[in-house]
């Protein structure tokens, strides 16, 4: 589970990101990508488990060939220079094979625990995946928004897509546009796109309840510094009864 809670937080650090922002489903397609990484990487030990082991078969003959042959040089008694030579190359041979023995062995062992770490993985895929179907959209509909400074007042309009948030908006003034982002564990991050000014301002906030009354409070900024206009403040959304 370690490695769950430290991908989670990765994750949801990731998904605050504007370039995940247009993503299907930005946890789960993070956790599907770690899938393929590890499937890959899987892959990868899994040839080179096949190659240890081919080079462990031709070790382990030849460690076995120059043994009978050091045997066979004993019987025949071969002058002791030319048996130590062979005795030499048969203890090579022998490391040969250990050392080959113990790389197939840490190979086998990280392709186990990688499998597990794919399983891992899927496992919370799956839970996430049916958590978010079964979970209720506490966001899609309309939003009654005060925002200061200035007391600017007007309506977000959201629609709630697994953790993706689309909307479009309007404010006193005439302001008017569409809104993008992400709503991860209860935090929401909303990009407001003018439709004069264009990516005009970041905002973002927390649902919570006050009261029995279900509410949006967060902090804005702008990206647009217009001479004289205010560069962030504060926001509250109140959903519509009729949402």
């Amino acid at each position: 589970m370690a490695i769950i809670r430290s991908t989670l937080a990765m994750i949801i650090t990731v998904c605050m990101a504007p370039s995940l922002a247009w993503a299907k489903d930005p946890v789960l397609e993070v956790f599907r990508a770690q899938v393929e990484i590890e499937r890959r990487l899987l892959g990868a030990d899994l040839t080179r488990f096949e190659r240890t082991e081919e080079q462990l078969r031709e070790a382990t003959d030849r460690m076995l060939r120059l043994g009978e042959d050091l045997v066979r040089a004993e019987r025949d008694n071969e002058d002791i220079g030319a048996l130590a030579a062979r005795s030499v190359d048969a203890r090579r041979a022998e490391r040969e094979v250990i050392d080959l023995v113990a790389e197939a062995g840490g190979l086998r062992n990280g392709i186990s625990a990688r499998r597990a770490h794919i399983e891992q993985l899927q496992n919370e895929i799956e839970r996430l995946d049916k958590a978010m179907k079964s979970a209720p959209d506490e966001l899609s509909g309309r939003w009654t928004v005060a925002i200061e400074p200035g007391g600017m007042k007007g309506t977000f309009d959201l629609r709630l897509d697994g953790t993706i948030v689309a909307g479009d908006y309007q404010l006193s003034g005439g302001w008017k546009g569409s809104l993008r982002g992400t709503l991860v564990d209860g935090v929401i991050r909303l990009e407001r796109i003018d439709a004069q000014q264009g990516f005009a301002a970041i905002y973002t906030g927390r649902l919570v309840n006050r009261g029995g009354e279900r509410r949006i409070e967060g902090v804005w900024e702008a990206t647009n510094l217009a001479a004289g206009m205010p560069t962030q403040g504060g926001w509250v959304a109140r959903r519509d009864s009729d949402s």
